[in-house]
């Protein structure tokens, strides 16, 4: 199920991150994913654990990022505005997915 999730969230994010936009890679480099799933309002401050609330990072704006709730400080109204949008878009089968990752992967130039 996380790999779906993950899936998701590359193709909802365009495979960058959400924060600094930085281009991802698909798959473990080195042993390593270079990604990772962050909840823009974090679940220990009421967040929920779903598409509208789920971004796809890199490792050090996760990092920085940590238990910010951005509804107290005003960061990342962009996010949030994407957040709505990916919400409100029907949601794509695996099958799907699976036919779209490797050209998202092309486009954003980054090894799958």
């Amino acid at each position: 199920m996380a790999d779906v999730i993950y899936k998701r969230l590359y193709f909802d994010w365009g495979g960058r991150c959400a924060y600094c936009d930085v281009a991802l890679s698909r798959m473990k480099t080195g042993g390593k994913v270079k990604a990772s799933i962050d909840h823009f309002i974090p679940l220990s401050k009421g967040g929920q654990n779903g598409r509208s609330n789920r971004v796809l990072a890199c490792y050090p704006c996760n990092l920085a990022k940590g238990d910010i709730d951005p509804r107290e400080t005003n960061q990342w109204p962009d996010v949030e505005r994407r957040l709505a949008e990916i919400a409100a878009s029907p949601l794509l089968s695996h099958g799907k997915l699976r036919q779209l990752i490797p050209e998202l992967v092309k486009q954003i130039g980054i090894e799958a």
